[in-house]
């Protein structure tokens, strides 16, 4: 499997639970002024040559990946495996919905599993309560109104995406988890 050198990477994949972006994508390239890629069909053929182009991209890109990080690929498990293996910084996209039903949680617990180099959560839409988000223990940024929000709350959800995409294409890999058994 192939492998890119971090600081190659200068650009975030951008996932969600079942691959739901909506007009989020293009929302968060817009407030962080990278240049937002073409998004990828769930049954893409040749990621590992995907990837590879992706790697070699300018810096400041945002790519969507209307694909489940858990969907499974003939060579490895699953995205998150691929993603892991490629050190592609990513952030993880959820609606209040997905944060409700668990989804943000066990997504999140996926992505650090296969060693992604997760930058953060983004909360898409609904009710944005910082401290329960707090007391939750996940790695949010902050929150994406689907409807126009608090100039300050957008610029402060910036900066933390742009430092943390930043410590992300650097860090060594994460620990995995360990299996239970």
């Amino acid at each position: 499997m192939n492998r890119s050198n971090s600081s190659a990477a200068s650009g975030v994949c951008l996932v969600a639970p079942g691959g739901r972006m909506g007009i989020s994508a293009s929302a968060l390239a817009d407030l962080t002024g990278w240049r937002l890629m073409n998004s990828w069909d769930s049954d893409q053929r040749d990621p590992q040559a995907s990837l590879l182009a992706l790697s070699a991209e300018a810096p400041g890109w945002l790519q969507p990946l209307d694909i489940d990080p858990a969907q499974p690929l003939g060579a490895v498990e699953c995205w998150a495996e691929l993603l892991g293996a490629w050190r592609l910084p990513t952030c993880l996209l959820c609606s209040e919905a997905d944060r409700a039903a668990g989804l943000a949680r066990s997504h999140w617990a996926l992505l650090r599993h296969y060693r992604v180099s997760l930058v953060g959560m983004i909360q898409w839409g609904g009710d944005w309560r910082p401290a329960e988000r707090r007391a939750e223990g996940l790695p949010w940024l902050g929150h994406l109104p689907s409807s126009p929000a608090d100039p300050e709350a957008l610029a402060e959800l910036r900066l933390r995406l742009i430092t943390a995409s930043a410590v992300a294409a650097a860090a060594p890999p994460a620990p995995a988890s360990m299996p239970l058994h």
